[in-house]
Formats: structure tokens, sequence, C-alpha cells
């Protein structure tokens, strides 16, 4: 099901991204070793033997004790953490020893820079994971390629309904298009994979 799916869609990158909320909101951890066929995959196509953890945050506002940090293999690269020049110095020194900081702005995360950055260290492939800040603004930026999409069979709604969107932002000057790639049915699930054109 849909496990299955984003345990492949993370097996296939070299590095994910994900913003800050999402990471404290979800408990993130590292990555783990991907299954013995994937992880073949992964040794065939050149990549590391795990995808690296990259997590966008302006204000540094993590816990330099959270599983995110504490948890990865001594032989596994610390997670990223892009960042801003004008990110508190106190959190920056904070999370110097258990993360590698890069600055990519000074009030707000340059995504163009960020992705250029990723590829200069070895990303072919980025997958993000969100939250819906982060989907927004990288596809505002026109940075997006693909989007990965699982329809659930349940409907949600009526007042006081709340919870997390897709996207989380101003409206787009342009709506991206999008065309659809291939679609996967399963347990009344659709998995559906759409190119960004």
């Amino acid at each position: 099901g849909d496990r299955q799916v984003f345990r492949t869609l993370r097996s296939l990158a070299d590095m994910i991204l994900v913003g800050a909320g999402t990471v404290r909101a979800e408990g993130y951890r590292p990555p783990r070793t991907p299954d013995d066929s994937l992880a073949s995959a992964r040794a065939t196509a050149g990549q590391w033997v795990r995808p690296r953890l990259v997590v966008v945050s302006a204000s540094l506002d993590l816990d330099p004790t959270a599983p995110l940090f504490t948890e990865r293999l001594p032989e596994d690269p610390p997670p990223l953490i892009a960042t801003v020049r004008s990110a508190p110095a106190d959190r920056r020194d904070a999370l110097a020893d258990v993360a590698d900081l890069i600055n990519l702005g000074d009030t707000r995360v340059d995504f163009t820079g960020l992705l250029a950055t990723l590829g200069d260290i070895g990303a072919r492939t980025v997958l993000c994971e969100g939250g819906p800040r982060l989907n927004h603004q990288l596809l505002a930026a026109g940075l997006v390629d693909e989007l990965c999409l699982t329809i659930s069979p349940r409907i949600v709604g009526g007042a006081g309904t709340t919870g997390p969107g897709l996207l989380n932002g101003e409206a787009f000057a342009v709506p991206s298009g999008l065309r659809l790639d291939r679609v996967l049915a399963h347990d009344d699930f659709l998995f559906c994979r759409y190119l960004v054109v």
C-alpha cells in the first residue's frame, strides 16, 4: 500500500528534503537502509547506502537531541540543514555538532541555490516530503519535476475539520500544470504520479 510506495520513493532518492515543522510534527528519524532489492538497485546506481536527510529551517527551531540527530548510524553523514544567515546564533551553535548547516539566503532560503548545492554534493534525485509550505515554495519556484499523490478512499470534511493540506501559501501567479504519468490501484487507494508541465 501507501507505505510500500513511500519506502520505494525514499529508496530511489539521493536526498530527502523536508521542512522543520514536518520534522517536529512527525518525529522524523534518520532514513533506514532500503530492503535488499532496493539496496541492490541503489548500489548499482552508485548511490549512498541510505538517502541523506535535508531539513529546511530559517529559524533553526530544532531539538539537537531529537532522534533525527541522535539515532543516525556512525558511518552516515549528519543531516543537512538549509538555513539563512539571519538564523539565531545560539540555535546555530546548538545544532553545529549534530548537523551540517548551509546558509542559503539572508532571511529566506533560496531554493534554487539549495537544489544547486545538493547537486554539487552528489544529489541527482531529491524527494520532497513536505510539509505544505515547503511544497508550495518549491512549486512556486518552478523546481518540481513530478508529484506523487495518494488518493485515499475516505471523505473528510465538515465544520471544524482541520488538517494538513498539500500546499500552504499565496495563490500561484501561473498555476502549475500536471500530466498524469502513472496510476496504481491497491485496496481502493490510488497512487498517482504526475509530471509537472
